[in-house]
């Protein structure tokens, strides 16, 4: 059954996010759709530019201010997880093309980065201790050997 008097509740920041809150709408019992914007003026070889395409998520009339008070929790849920994230201390990574030190917001955490000395491409984690990135053995089986 297609929304019958439909209205945008919510523009995504791209048709992922706008997919991601529309199950959560559904999974509430509310009916939602997408519509994403994948007009040509924003794409290029690496996919669609961010702030060009708006993609929105649409409910029935009735349900709105239903949807509105879910997503008013959502949007409070990613202010605190950007609070916690800009609150953290930064991430230090050590670079493996030049082997100097850079520091990165947490925030960062989990995305490709460059190197600020060398323009290579370095992924924000915590790391491996060099002592257990060993895939055959855990931590205490340098006993057993």
């Amino acid at each position: 059954m297609g929304l019958q008097h439909p209205i945008a509740v919510y523009t995504a920041a791209s048709n992922l996010e706008a997919h991601l809150i529309c199950e959560m709408l559904m999974g509430e019992g509310i009916e939602a759709a997408v519509v994403e914007d994948e007009s040509r003026a924003g794409a290029w070889m690496f996919g669609l530019m961010p702030q060009i395409h708006k993609p929105q998520v649409w409910v029935e009339e009735s349900a709105a201010d239903q949807a509105r008070q879910l997503l008013a929790a959502y949007e409070r849920r990613l202010a605190e997880q950007s609070n916690v994230a800009e609150s953290a201390p930064p991430v230090w990574i050590v670079c493996e093309e030049c082997r100097r030190s850079t520091s990165f917001p947490a925030s960062r955490l989990g995305h490709v980065e460059t190197c600020s000395h060398c323009g290579a491409y370095v992924d924000v984690d915590v790391g491996i201790d060099s002592e257990t990135d060993d895939w055959n053995t855990t931590p205490g089986d340098e006993a057993d050997v």
